[in-house]
């Protein structure tokens, strides 16, 4: 994963869409992180990017960490929390682009799927830019791991041609574009929506509560 070059890209994105967002835009509250809102959210990323700089934080960050992320930054303006983000952010680039390990990928995976949350949350039409390095990383990892108790599972990104193979021998097959498939193995799509995707071969219900990486949320998500 281009993940420098994501991360890069993605925050240059929703720092403009910051300089848009009036106080009410910002208390806009965010359904795929249930306890935040806008301004939680640009809290969290400049938390996590000042953490990983800083070394307090390796990738991935715990729920407890990520709370720490925006409580302590609940008395910041929006604009010092933006100043943070855009003065830690260099380093952390260096780092994305000197580090092999897949976990420091994770920053890039974290703020792209950030980035679409918020936009849905006010609204917005989902940006799909790099949506097949972003449905890759989880995919790939899935099917490493695929429990072999579960029915095999083959998925298919319609518009990029990409192909993931979870176990041997699938007959039951998923088929999506690549941003709709990085939403829903990353915990942004639910069950259900999971489950309406475009599957044949078989039934889907077995393997679906085993497709998201993260927690799938309970409600659906438009974005």
């Amino acid at each position: 994963m281009e993940s420098a070059r994501i991360y890069e890209t993605s925050q240059n994105r929703m720092l403009d869409l910051a300089a848009t967002l009036d106080e009410s835009r910002l208390g806009t509250l965010v359904p795929a992180c249930p306890e935040w809102t806008v301004r939680q959210v640009y809290a969290h990323l400049a938390g996590l990017c000042t953490d990983v700089v800083r070394g307090d934080v390796a990738p991935p960050a715990s729920d407890e960490v990520t709370a720490r992320q925006v409580a302590d930054r609940a008395d910041h303006t929006p604009e010092s929390v933006i100043a943070e983000w855009r003065r830690t952010a260099p380093a952390l680039l260096e780092l994305l682009a000197s580090q092999t390990r897949r976990r420091y990928w994770l920053p890039a995976l974290d703020v792209w799927h950030h980035e679409n949350d918020v936009r849905g949350a006010l609204g917005l039409p989902a940006q799909t830019e790099d949506a097949d390095q972003l449905a890759d990383f989880p995919l790939g990892g899935l099917a490493k791991g695929w429990p072999a108790e579960l029915p095999p599972v083959r998925v298919v990104a319609t518009d990029t041609g990409q192909e993931w193979t979870l176990g041997e021998g699938a007959v039951l097959t998923l088929s999506g574009t690549a941003f709709e498939l990085a939403r829903a193995v990353t915990g942004r799509r639910s069950i259900a929506q999971i489950l309406a995707m475009d599957w044949t071969g078989g039934d889907p219900a077995p393997v679906a509560p085993y497709l998201p990486t993260l927690p799938a949320p309970a409600g659906d998500l438009a974005v």
